[in-house]
């Protein structure tokens, strides 16, 4: 997965032009900035920093993270307003010194395994104060626009075949939950789901999901 998205860093954000996702985005990145208003954000696989870019100005505070140092180099050499500072990050197991307000990840839920959820819902968990939120936003499978599914393992992870400028192939592990898996994955890994009423956890090209931090178990809404 490193491996892949170090080689895709000059074409990495290319798959923000598509045309048919615009609006999509105007409104993802619309309700964003409202929701990360004046928060302490950790932001996990950052990549390029195209969110970061459009969300960090809002917040009080925002780290940018990613496993990949050639990455982050990318984000340092923009002129990125908000942004406090970056760090080198292993987005499956995050950790922190002080606890945040926020754990943002685009794009990221999809590349987890099944048997890897739980490890991650633990980790970002330690990350956020007491009634915190974890809000994650990601793909949704649209025949015409997404790579299609090019197998699905014996524990149900679905994988796609991407090909690269370089003429390079990579499978790239990429799961498209349904809103009820979500909610599931919240209420097992206790957060409590938020489907807001505009969004409803789900545009047509993205989904999006807020989860908050409970001292008990959480009520699915």
């Amino acid at each position: 997965m490193l491996d892949y998205y170090n080689k895709r860093l000059k074409e990495y954000e290319a798959i923000y032009a598509k045309p048919e996702r615009q609006i999509d985005l105007q409104k993802l990145v619309a309700h964003l900035q409202a929701d990360i208003k004046n928060c302490t954000v950790l932001e996990l696989a950052c990549g390029t920093g195209w969110w970061t870019e459009k969300l960090a100005a809002h917040a009080s505070s925002w780290t940018a993270t990613d496993a990949d140092p050639a990455a982050l180099k990318i984000v340092q050499q923009k002129t990125i307003q908000g942004l406090s500072t970056t760090q080198l990050l292993n987005a499956y197991q995050p950790q922190v010194n002080v606890a945040v307000d926020c754990v943002f990840a685009a794009h990221w839920y999809s590349h987890l395994k099944l048997n890897e959820l739980q490890a991650f819902f633990e980790a970002v968990r330690s990350c956020l104060k007491p009634g915190a939120c974890l809000i994650m936003l990601d793909n949704k499978y649209v025949s015409g626009s997404s790579t299609p599914i090019s197998r699905t393992d014996t524990i149900g992870n679905t994988y796609q075949r991407r090909p690269l400028k370089d003429g390079s192939t990579h499978e790239v592990l990429k799961n498209f939950p349904t809103q009820d898996q979500l909610r599931q994955s919240g209420a097992t890994f206790a957060f409590a789901v938020q489907a807001d009423t505009d969004l409803k956890l789900e545009l047509h090209h993205y989904w999006y999901a807020v989860m908050r931090t409970s001292s008990s178990p959480p009520t699915v809404v």
